[in-house]
């Protein structure tokens, strides 16, 4: 008899040292979840990119075949993991004046993107005038 009693205390003591190892616990990771919060906000404001996401976008509107889609996917990952966007000249010098742009004046990692953008925009024009 004596020994159930003593088993059953000792089972109570561990429990309650168990509980309040889990609380801690609970305390710990609210406090780092909300630390890991507040800078992941920082850092997705200061990586938008607009002009490059512009630019993206009007390919989109011109794909046309699985390469086309191949190497958007491409781009929007180049999109996400750089660092720098183009200027709002650039961009619009891009869109506007297709034909006097060079591709070469721009970042190396962003040339094969702006000349396959040339090359839809060719592309479609040839599409149009064979109509």
């Amino acid at each position: 008899m004596e020994s159930t009693t003593s088993t059953k205390k000792t089972s109570k003591k561990a429990s309650k040292k168990t509980a309040v190892k889990k609380t801690a616990v609970k305390k710990k990771t609210g406090t780092v979840s909300k630390k890991t919060t507040k800078t992941t906000k920082t850092t997705r404001g200061s990586k938008k990119k607009t002009n490059l996401l512009r630019l993206y976008s009007e390919m989109t509107k011109l794909m046309v075949d699985a390469v086309d889609r191949e190497i958007l996917k491409r781009f929007k990952i180049i999109i996400d993991t750089g660092d720098d966007d183009i200027t709002k000249q650039n961009l619009l010098a891009i869109l506007k004046e297709p034909d006097d742009t060079n591709p070469m004046s721009y970042e190396e990692r962003l040339q094969p993107y702006i000349k396959h953008y040339l090359f839809m925009i060719k592309r479609k024009a040839n599409k149009n005038r064979d109509l």
